[in-house]
């Protein structure tokens, strides 16, 4: 019976979770009007941008501090009320409305001539009725007695504060008595009864700008009839100690009977609605699917201007036609997709970017380039570190944007991608004579030195070439970057990955993950080769030879193994080894009576060791072998004359006494400036030119002209590689110091080398090395 295999559940998109947390959130804030406070803050903003001043067709009669200054109090009975209507009608009131209740007689007398007034001008004037909200319902109803009810018609004061008393809103009617009876602003408007709701009057009308005078002006007579003319008055509170007062957050604190007029105002334009915050909310919604699916930072800009004018700007031509909209739940809906839209969008620009170059990087190129199309090339810029090494600053952005800027002319590629030490591109020519050629082009043309402040910097770039893609993507990078630097290590402009390295690649990688436990078993040993002065033919001293005997691989070479600990930074530990056996082996030969030295030659890598020196001495006073008995050796590579931390890692070698030699010279920078710039005793001539000498006509003058060069500088020669007596009797007729090779001896254990040791009468020296 098949099982099916067991599948991870798929993550929900990080964007559709955004767009359902926010929607929810969004929706419960509208739906129990969570954020009505912050709507109020919005609001009183865009009525501050409206600000109007009021028509002056109704005005504020004030019972005010002056009022109580000028009358002894506020105590006067109803008496000065009845002259205070009787002197607005004799200027030309048009109506007069209370801001009071009259819900309690006072004395006959009094109230009697109070009576006499309003039925003298019945219809033109009203009075106040109030019932308090208690517990959402309006309730405990508060209106004139029954005397002044007879004569005057009474008209609702009621109003509701919003929370926190940033606001306040108005009713169009209220039920008194069984009846429906207008409000005093709806009366002041002149308008039909439109129910019992409320209404928002229009805040941006300046309660500053409606016309106002002291109480006892108008009792006194002292306003002129023109001011009053015409108009409707409405007389009320305005002292603060009444209490009546009531926050509006575009205004301040203002008497609550200017309330009633800017809500007359806002009636007479005409009735306010108010859609609620759906239609923002359906709004803000659309957007932030748009921002969701949008790909282009271009779309997101266009939704998020689209948000600013729908729910910025578009509300304030609304407030002007008195449509008043909610766009908190809205706005909040589309704020926080926006917000982590962009987010994401930075995180994955971030995650996509190289952060010293600004340029896409591997997880870029393998999330656009997924079905992995065509050739690719990785450019490894070989002196990277030397250059950054040489400035105070970063400068890796500029020198990146000047690599991708010369590609780029090339023609050869849309994109450039940067890994961690190389840029990568797709080309579509396939590897042939015609990629080759380009290759070298580029190389020459990036080979060009460019300015960095007022610095010429040198570029030197290699390049690696995938041509497979068939294999993966991930692959290939790899593959592409390991070409290129192997290019970079041989001195080669480009190197096309072979695909038959796979197996070598695994086979270094199992190497190196035992070669702690092949050291310590005794897989990996040390041999000695012996060497000869020229000039008497004794053996002075020996070559180290580190071998590795694998219990199924069998015997495995050096070649293999050292370029391996190289590659995966293991040749410290394989180092550190090799010296302290050499050493070791040293100090046992030094205490048989064998007066000899020891030379450890070490790669290029191991001049970065800044516990280099220190490790070296230690060695050296453990085993009781004087300084100047050891020979480091270290193979010419071009990158040590353009490295200045490793000449003075040299330097430091060389300041505590112990001998430099230079290996391997011939095979690269083979020049006078090389030898004398380099702090050495020695010059070692690589084999290839060596084993041959007696037939090659062009070896032997490299070799002579080396051996001059080499003794004019003060530098001892080697050469190593000698196979037949020719060859000897060619170098020792040349003038070299010292002779190495299978004519000599081949590579020996410990054991035989003192065995040959003590046959050899003349004093010796021997020399220990990596190969």
């Amino acid at each position: 019976m098949s099982k099916r295999a067991a599948r991870t559940p798929a993550r929900p998109n990080p964007r559709l979770r955004i767009f359902l947390w926010a929607f929810i959130i969004s929706l419960i804030c509208g739906a129990i009007e969570f954020g009505e406070p912050l709507e109020d803050v919005i609001k009183a903003g865009r009525d501050y941008v409206r600000r109007q001043p009021a028509s002056g067709s109704i005005v504020v009669v004030g019972v005010d501090d002056r009022t109580g200054a000028d009358m002894g109090g506020f105590g006067f009975d109803r008496r000065v009320d009845a002259q205070v209507i009787e002197n607005l009608f004799a200027m030309g009131a048009k109506r007069v409305f209370f801001d009071r209740i009259y819900a309690d007689g006072t004395t006959p007398a009094a109230d009697r001539a109070f009576i006499a007034t309003l039925k003298r001008h019945r219809g033109r004037v009203f009075l106040g009725a109030a019932s308090p909200w208690v517990d959402g319902k309006s309730a405990v109803e508060t209106i004139p007695a029954a005397q002044f009810r007879a004569v005057a018609a009474y008209r609702s004061l009621n109003g509701l504060s919003t929370p926190f008393t940033l606001s306040a809103n108005l009713t169009y009617s209220d039920r008194f008595e069984g009846r429906t009876i207008p409000s005093v602003s709806s009366e002041l408007a002149a308008v039909p009864i439109r129910g019992q709701g409320h209404y928002r009057p229009d805040w941006s009308i300046r309660i500053a700008s409606i016309p106002s005078f002291s109480f006892s002006d108008i009792y006194k007579m002292r306003v002129q009839p023109s001011q009053i003319a015409g108009r409707d008055v409405l007389i009320g509170w305005t002292d603060p100690s009444f209490r009546d007062m009531h926050n509006i957050l575009s205004q301040g604190i203002k008497p609550g009977v200017f309330f009633h007029v800017v809500g007359a105002e806002t009636l007479r334009r005409g009735t306010p609605t108010r859609p609620g915050w759906l239609p923002a909310f359906a709004f803000g919604t659309a957007l932030s699917i748009i921002c969701l699916l949008a790909r282009r930072r271009a779309t997101v800009a266009a939704t998020v201007a689209a948000a600013v004018l729908g729910m910025g700007v578009l509300p304030l031509y609304l407030d002007h036609l008195l449509v008043e909209v909610d766009i908190v739940p809205g706005a909040l809906l589309f704020g926080i997709v926006a917000y982590r839209i962009t987010m994401l969008r930075r995180q994955r620009e971030t995650r996509r970017h190289h952060p010293a170059s600004g340029l896409p990087n591997l997880v870029a190129l393998e999330e656009d380039h997924e079905r992995n199309p065509g050739t690719l090339v990785a450019a490894k810029l070989r002196n990277h570190s030397e250059i950054a090494a040489s400035f105070e600053v970063k400068v890796e952005r500029e020198i990146y944007a000047e690599i991708r800027r010369r590609i780029g002319v090339s023609g050869d590629a849309s994109e450039i991608y940067h890994g961690d030490d190389a840029l990568l591109w797709f080309t579509s020519q396939p590897m042939g004579q015609e990629l080759a050629n380009h290759l070298t082009g580029l190389h020459k043309l990036t080979a060009q030195s460019i300015r960095i402040g007022d610095r010429e910097v040198d570029l030197l770039l290699s390049f690696g070439v995938d041509a497979d893609p068939e294999r993966p993507l991930s692959s290939r990078i790899g593959s592409a970057i390991l070409s290129a630097e192997e290019a970079a290590r041989g001195n080669d402009v480009w190197k096309l990955y072979d695909p038959q390295r796979l197996h070598q690649a695994a086979w270094q990688l199992s190497l190196m993950s035992r070669l702690g436990q092949a050291i310590e078993t005794g897989e990996v040993w040390v041999a000695y080769q012996p060497k000869v002065d020229m000039a008497t033919r004794a053996i002075i001293g020996a070559e180290a030879l580190v071998r590795w005997l694998h219990p199924t691989a069998g015997a495995i070479s050096p070649e293999q193994f050292v370029a391996a600990a190289e590659a995966h930074n293991r040749i410290g530990q394989l180092t550190y080894f090799v010296l302290e056996t050499a050493l070791r082996d040293l100090a046992g030969l030094r205490a048989a009576g064998h007066d000899i030295g020891m030379a450890v030659n070490l790669s290029s890598q191991m001049l970065d060791d800044a516990d280099l020196v220190q490790r070296v001495e230690t060695l050296l006073t453990r085993y009781g072998v004087p300084r100047g008995k050891l020979t480091l050796e270290i193979t010419e590579t071009g990158e040590l004359l353009s490295t200045p931390a490793k000449i003075a890692m040299m330097e430091q070698l060389a300041a505590t006494g112990v001998q430099i030699s230079i290996d391997d010279y011939g095979t690269g920078n083979a020049t006078l400036e090389y030898l004398s710039r380099l702090p050495s005793q020695e010059v070692k001539i690589d084999r290839t030119f060596i084993s041959d000498l007696d037939r090659n006509a062009q070896n032997l003058i490299l070799v002579r002209s080396t051996l001059e060069m080499a003794h004019n500088l003060g530098r001892r020669v080697v050469a190593e590689g000698v196979e037949n007596e020719a060859v000897m009797r060619l170098l020792r007729e040349l003038g070299c110091d010292i002779a190495q090779g299978y004519l000599i001896g081949k590579p020996l254990p410990c054991a035989d080398l003192t065995a040959m040791l003590a046959a050899d009468i003349p004093a010796r020296k021997l020399r220990v090395v990596i190969s």
